[in-house]
């Protein structure tokens, strides 16, 4: 396997980084990725292994990207996932879903666009990474980093909606799947906290699908869309279904490998 490009299918719960160190401990040689994935995202993750790995992995991290998400209307988090603190909630009425404008929205994405980049994410900003100088309350000095992206593709796939109780469930049960310290039970106790104020509400929430240029985060288009509609949104679920040419058919099971 070495010098070799694996696609893998990362499951919720692991980042790309932990994926690449264990596959490196197992197989004694150099594993890096061609772009990460979130701990709450899944999907195709690609694997350059071998002692030429990194001399490849800028060329092969310049590939567009195909995504599935769920934007969920009514909270707002300080990671634009449901990994978050709870900043804002807000439930919104299914009844007056606002499919015809979100549709209109989401066509206006495509093309280039500034970018803010997520309070918690792992870019490199004066030598230590974005979620550091955030844990440490210290973003004011560095501020959120503005990226030039594109937007191939969106489409809006269907609108639906989601129990409280069902609410809950998934999104305690996902953050449970995380290895790690991201402040997992302040945030299930935060989530807990905000819902329980709408015993009986059910949320609306809309699939997207949508190609982004290398670099993108679709936890900020998320959080751009709620913003734009003056809604408070995130992204609830995050399925990465192709990396440039490796779709979900090409993906290797996590486990057979490790």
């Amino acid at each position: 396997m070495l010098n070799d490009t694996v696609a893998v299918y990362k499951p919720i719960g692991i980042t790309s980084h932990q994926v690449a160190i264990r596959l490196a401990e197992k197989l004694g040689t150099v594993v890096t990725h061609t772009g990460s994935l979130d701990p709450m995202a899944e999907g195709v993750l690609v694997l350059l292994i071998g002692p030429e790995a990194k001399k490849r992995q800028t060329e092969l991290q310049a590939v567009d990207k195909e995504y599935e998400f769920d934007l969920l209307f009514g909270f707002s988090t300080d990671s634009f996932d449901p990994l978050g603190l709870v900043t804002e909630a807000a439930p919104y009425e299914p009844e007056t879903f606002p499919e015809g404008t979100l549709s209109g929205l989401i066509a206006q994405l495509v093309g280039k666009i500034k970018q803010q980049v997520p309070p918690f994410s792992s870019i490199v900003v004066r030598g230590k990474p974005l979620f550091w100088w955030t844990r440490e309350g210290r973003l004011d000095e560095v501020g959120l980093p503005v990226r030039e992206i594109e937007v191939f593709k969106t489409a809006l796939l269907r609108p639906c909606q989601i129990a409280k109780t069902d609410l809950e469930e998934m999104i305690l049960k996902n953050i449970g799947l995380v290895e790690g310290d991201f402040r997992q039970d302040r945030i299930k106790e935060g989530w807990r906290s905000a819902l329980a104020k709408h015993p009986n509400a059910r949320f609306s929430v809309a699939t997207i699908r949508t190609t982004v240029s290398s670099g993108s985060y679709v936890r900020s288009i998320a959080n751009e869309i709620g913003r734009a509609i003056k809604i408070p949104a995130l992204a609830l679920r995050i399925l990465r279904t192709r990396n440039g040419r490796y779709g979900l058919s090409d993906c290797t099971r996590l486990s057979d490998l490790l």
